[in-house]
């Protein structure tokens, strides 16, 4: 038997299942975002009819600065026991080129926003920062999917702009996040590390939901 899971951030359309008895911390994740993702989805303005290139630049200004905030809280499980490195260097330049080809305003600083929520999470969880960073990591790398949806929904509308970082990497996105499932259901097996994930995770939507509401408040 298999359980479906939903992109975590982005289009909440569902994706290939996987066995079941792989899905302990994926399905607590799940729950405890459900309301958040949720409530992102219906507030994402680049996901509504009419989406224009002013939309996506604060969308893009919105993830620049969420990622670099999260990034260095992620990094640790780049060499734990069940490594798994972000593409945030690719991922970054991408935002930026698109920033630059819209003419947007400057690159944005990391959210300092995002920085305190997750240094206080972590403060929550002294003990399972790695923990904590695969919930976070699990919204970051399910944003890649929900991106793509979005790019096919507006890549004839905003062109001829590229939309580099919705595309992500093409069909090799949803292989990287099955490859991501499979790292996370090994690293979170304890119910310390669920819960401490759990948490990351929720932070994490939390801070993206702020930082769009910053690019709401900042001039495109």
């Amino acid at each position: 038997m298999s359980t479906p899971h939903p992109i975590p951030s982005g289009t909440g359309r569902a994706l290939p299942a996987v066995p079941a008895a792989r899905t302990g911390g994926l399905a607590a994740l799940r729950e405890a975002t459900r309301e958040q993702h949720a409530r992102l989805d219906a507030a994402l303005p680049l996901a509504r009819e009419g989406a224009t290139l002013q939309d996506y630049v604060r969308h893009a200004r919105a993830l620049a600065a969420w990622l670099q905030a999260l990034g260095p809280v992620i990094s640790p499980i780049d060499a734990g026991p069940h490594p798994w490195r972000l593409d945030d260097p690719g991922r970054l330049q991408a935002l930026r080129l698109d920033l630059e080809d819209a003419a947007a305003a400057a690159w944005p600083a990391a959210g300092v926003e995002t920085e305190e929520a997750a240094a206080r999470v972590l403060e929550r969880f002294p003990a399972r920062a790695a923990a904590v960073a695969w919930g976070m990591a699990y919204v970051v790398e399910g944003s890649q999917l929900g991106g793509q949806w979005l790019h096919r929904r507006l890549s004839a509308t905003l062109a001829p702009h590229p939309l580099r970082y919705l595309q992500g990497s093409g069909a090799g996105t949803a292989a990287r996040w099955k490859h991501f499932l499979a790292r996370l259901a090994d690293a979170l097996q304890a119910p310390e590390d669920i819960a401490a994930a759990c948490a990351g995770a929720q932070t994490a939507f939390d801070a993206l939901r702020r930082q769009y509401d910053v690019q709401e408040e900042t001039p495109a």
